[in-house]
């Protein structure tokens, strides 16, 4: 399956609040000029968060999990997941304890750039190599 933006990237089904994925990401995707980028906009997010440039903070008291949650279909490079999910987990762990899991820390993430709380800019990425490049800002 190749992703909607051309480049061979096996696709990932997260669980995750459909209404933010399809909806609220994809108005702020538009907004910013990345209508066809969702999975790129979640990459960059994850890439930074990996990096801790980023934190990806649950809110006390927050309704995570209880919205209406579905298969969302995203198209990453799995080492950039690996290392993202690799750091949720030890800071999940440490904070509640159990397992968190991949589809919250998107949620989490994609929250934080639907509600203006994280900048992002996507580029092109040089002739040769896969995907974009992408930075963001808290």
């Amino acid at each position: 399956m190749r992703a909607a933006d051309h480049t061979a990237r096996p696709g990932r089904l997260a669980w995750m609040d459909t209404d933010l994925w399809k909806q609220r990401v994809k108005q702020r995707a538009e907004d910013d000029g990345l209508a066809r980028a969702r999975s790129r906009v979640l990459e960059a997010l994850l890439t930074a968060y990996a990096e801790g440039a980023i934190d990806a903070p649950v809110p006390a008291g927050s309704t995570f999990g209880t919205a209406e949650r579905g298969g969302c279909r995203v198209y990453l490079d799995e080492r950039v997941c690996e290392r993202a999910e690799t750091r949720w987990k030890i800071q999940e762990q440490a904070r509640r304890g159990g397992d968190p899991g991949f589809g919250l820390l998107c949620e989490v993430l994609l929250r934080e750039y639907a509600e203006g709380r994280v900048e992002l800019r996507i580029t092109a990425a040089p002739t040769g190599s896969t995907g974009s490049t992408g930075s963001v800002a808290a």
